[in-house]
């Protein structure tokens, strides 16, 4: 046995599991926020290119964490290098705190194409403190997002 134990050894896993499972734990967190303010967010963007123009109105029913910075991620289903993403300001935010507008523009993965035809999307819209996960499918243009 310790013959084909040193022979067929696979190595570790991942030498950070503890910490995976951590980050992994704090998404569930950041979900589950996201659902008892019961978010919402209306996503406009001019297309899904270096530098096309996005902005998001956030609304939810009870008030906002003070988040000036919001990421949007856009992951191809099946191509990483295609993935898209944007760091998005704060640009207004209503008093009541129930909605919050941030814009940005986009910057690609290195080595990203020109995407030709619509394109399902996993769409992740998150802040330090809450985190939504849906999907979309398209090249720009207005969609909606909620917390699920």
């Amino acid at each position: 046995t310790a013959v084909l134990a040193v022979r067929t050894f696979d190595g570790t896993v991942s030498a950070d599991y503890y910490k995976q499972g951590l980050a992994i734990n704090e998404e569930v967190e950041r979900a589950q926020l996201a659902r008892v303010l019961g978010l919402e967010a209306r996503i406009m963007m001019a297309g899904v290119g270096e530098g096309d123009r996005v902005r998001i109105e956030v609304h939810s029913g009870r008030a906002l964490p003070a988040d000036t910075k919001v990421l949007l991620q856009l992951i191809h289903p099946g191509r990483p290098a295609e993935d898209r993403s944007a760091m998005l300001e704060r640009i207004d935010v209503d008093p009541d705190q129930g909605r919050a507008v941030y814009a940005g523009t986009f910057r690609l993965t290195p080595g990203a194409t020109h995407l030709s035809g619509p394109t399902t999307w996993q769409v992740v819209l998150e802040s330090a403190h809450w985190r939504v996960d849906d999907s979309f499918t398209g090249q720009g243009g207005e969609f909606a997002i909620k917390a699920r």
